[in-house]
């Protein structure tokens, strides 16, 4: 062995005595720059969009029952069917009434004859205000039973109060009704109602009259409502507002109850500044990210707005042009030595890695 040999042997075992690098000696001792992704900030349009969840109501809705108890003499709709509004449905037998009415019209002439003469009399001076002001008071009370008799009649056919879809009923024809029996129910679907509700921090961008687009399970289609009533208080256990919408139905796909995924738009931001959902760092005091500036590391509270699936809208403490880390956040701190690592296509280049793989050997 010469020398010169010995001499080259000797160089790594010195370095590693003393607890250093090649690296390090070549750098003075300084620690190497850990390689990070990284997203730098620039201003662009974001869909200031929410997805939340809702349900259809028919537009109108009642459950049909009778005003009076008696039995049931006609049916005048099938199941299932429209109906239109005031259409009979049901008709409850009246023949007591009837009678009742009968006997009240006539007692009601015959109280209206007697006023009459009395008011001839009273012309004359031949009978008493008194007298014929107790014959009026007869004539008004008879008239008042009359009145009272038709209504009570009335009450016994039950008619539609709006056009709609009538569903099953629960009586039939013979049968005994009360008040509290359910006939059937009676729906409106076209058009129906979309009950959804907001985001507190949304609330006071919820106008009557804009557009909402909702979704349905087992659906492909895209259906769309129109705002036209906002609750005005916010729900206290939720910090929501409830908001209700209308939308057409003619074609009857939509049915009450079903379980609908509501997409509001609201202003389009034109130089939103986002990054990446997994950028975002929360901690019992909030939120933060970790931006590399002049090489190290430095971390950034920040306050977010509007977040999608993949991306988080930075609204504070932070500039276009910032470069925000994106990977190896648990092992990145304040001040740490960064740089920027190759993007994914760099890395992909065999060039690339064989320039690494080269560096490494040296």
């Amino acid at each position: 062995m010469t020398r010169s040999t010995r001499i080259i042997y000797a160089v790594p075992l010195l370095l590693a005595a003393c607890g250093g690098s090649e690296e390090q000696v070549a750098g003075g001792g300084a620690p190497q720059a850990m390689a990070v992704q990284v997203h730098v900030l620039h201003g662009r349009p974001l869909d200031n969009a929410f997805i939340t969840t809702g349900s259809l109501l028919p537009n109108e809705e009642v459950e049909l029952r009778s005003e009076v108890s008696g039995r049931v003499t006609h049916i005048g709709f099938e199941e299932g069917r429209k109906v239109s509004a005031g259409q009979v449905l049901v008709h409850i037998n009246d023949d007591d009434l009837q009678a009742q009415l009968r006997k009240a019209e006539a007692n009601l002439k015959l109280a209206t004859d007697a006023a009459t003469r009395q008011e001839q009399l009273l012309a004359v001076k031949g009978l008493s205000q008194e007298a014929y002001d107790a014959a009026v008071a007869q004539r008004i009370g008879m008239q008042a039973e009359v009145d009272n008799l038709r209504a009570a009649i009335a009450k016994t056919t039950i008619r539609a109060p709006f056009s709609g879809t009538i569903g099953l009923r629960s009586i039939s024809e013979g049968g005994y009704v009360s008040p509290t029996g359910v006939i059937a129910r009676l729906a409106q679907t076209d058009p129906m109602k979309l009950d959804f509700a907001v985001p507190e921090r949304y609330a006071l961008h919820i106008k009557p009259g804009m557009q909402v687009a909702f979704t349905l399970e087992a659906d492909t289609m895209r259906y769309t409502a129109e705002v036209y009533a906002v609750e005005p208080s916010v729900d206290a256990s939720t910090r929501t507002v409830k908001v209700r919408a209308r939308t057409q139905n003619p074609l009857g796909r939509l049915v009450p109850g079903a379980f609908a995924k509501v997409e509001v738009r609201l202003a389009t931001i034109t130089d939103a500044l986002t990054i990446p959902a997994e950028a975002l760092i929360p901690d019992i005091q909030g939120q933060k990210v970790m931006v590399m500036k002049d090489g190290k590391a430095k971390s950034v509270r920040v306050d977010v707005g509007i977040r999608t699936e993949n991306e988080v809208q930075l609204i504070s403490n932070v500039q276009p042009g910032d470069t925000v880390i994106t990977s190896a956040l648990l092992a990145v701190r304040d001040g740490m030595p960064l740089r920027p690592a190759a993007r994914k296509d760099e890395a992909s280049d065999p060039s690339t890695d064989s320039a690494a793989t080269a560096k490494q050997a040296n």
